[in-house]
């Protein structure tokens, strides 16, 4: 005998609401391509800027390019630990999204 008509319909919105999780997009912070933007500026303003006091104080101390090597080194360095600091927060945001439940293909090929 089959099965009643509630419990049928039950497993068919069990399978519904599976396949619906399968195919939810995944929340994401924001755009890519202005995400990869805004870290470009900021690596680049870092070390503009980093250069920039090196630069003056170079001028002030009379110290010749050192200072502005230097300033332009720890310019870049704090933009690509901006950036990493954003890619772990990035990480850690999809290691949060749930893993959807298979599906079974119940099709007779």
């Amino acid at each position: 005998m089959s099965e009643r008509p509630s419990d049928e319909l039950d497993a068919i919105e069990a399978r519904l609401a599976a396949a619906r999780a399968a195919h939810a997009p995944v929340r994401v912070a924001g755009s890519a391509l202005a995400s990869g933007s805004r870290f470009a500026v900021e690596i680049v303003a870092g070390a503009v800027v980093g250069g920039g006091l090196g630069w003056l104080l170079d001028g002030w101390l009379h110290s010749g390019p050192w200072l502005a090597l230097l300033g332009l080194l720890l310019g870049l360095a704090a933009g690509f630990m901006n950036l990493m600091r954003a890619v772990n927060a990035e990480q850690r945001l999809v290691d949060l999204q749930p893993v959807p439940p298979s599906v079974a293909d119940d099709k007779e090929d």
